[in-house]
């Protein structure tokens, strides 16, 4: 295939990235081009050549992405439950009342909030360390830590 087809599909494939940004077409698009461009420089005529250097350069290319550039999130939101289980914050409030209860403050948002409700089985005071031992409907179940 000539280099000019690459080049071209490849600046279509960037361009879509504005129309569908899923930020994976890119590496597409740019493989094309980085492929277009070794087509004309080195004269690779062969489609089945073309073919594979794109896929391997799309391959390395999403993979660097992956392992190197992405940031990681800040949050837990949307998170399983595992992935919140021995997470520790701070208590702020604390109920008055036969059921040990109130409101504990993550240093990072869990679960898309950084303050829950929580329940627990001991009495904790305000400043005492909690740590997340399971979820129960709304609410987080804490354990003194």
């Amino acid at each position: 295939m000539e280099p000019w087809i690459w080049i071209a599909a490849g600046i279509v494939l960037t361009v879509l990235e504005i129309v569908i940004p899923s930020f994976t077409i890119i590496w597409f698009g740019l493989a094309a081009i980085v492929v277009g461009l070794l087509s004309f420089i080195l004269r690779i005529e062969s489609l089945a050549i073309q073919l594979a250097l794109w896929a391997v350069f799309s391959g390395l290319f999403t993979y660097g992405w992956f392992r190197f550039f992405r940031q990681e999130t800040k949050t837990l939101s949307g998170q399983s439950k595992d992935s919140v289980i021995g997470k520790s914050g701070v208590i702020v409030k604390a109920n008055d009342s036969t059921f040990p209860g109130g409101i504990i403050r993550f240093p990072i948002a869990v679960l898309g909030s950084d303050e829950w409700s929580y329940i627990s089985d001991e009495p904790l005071q305000i400043g005492d360390r909690g740590i997340i031992t399971d979820i129960a409907g709304d609410k987080l179940v804490i354990k003194k830590g």
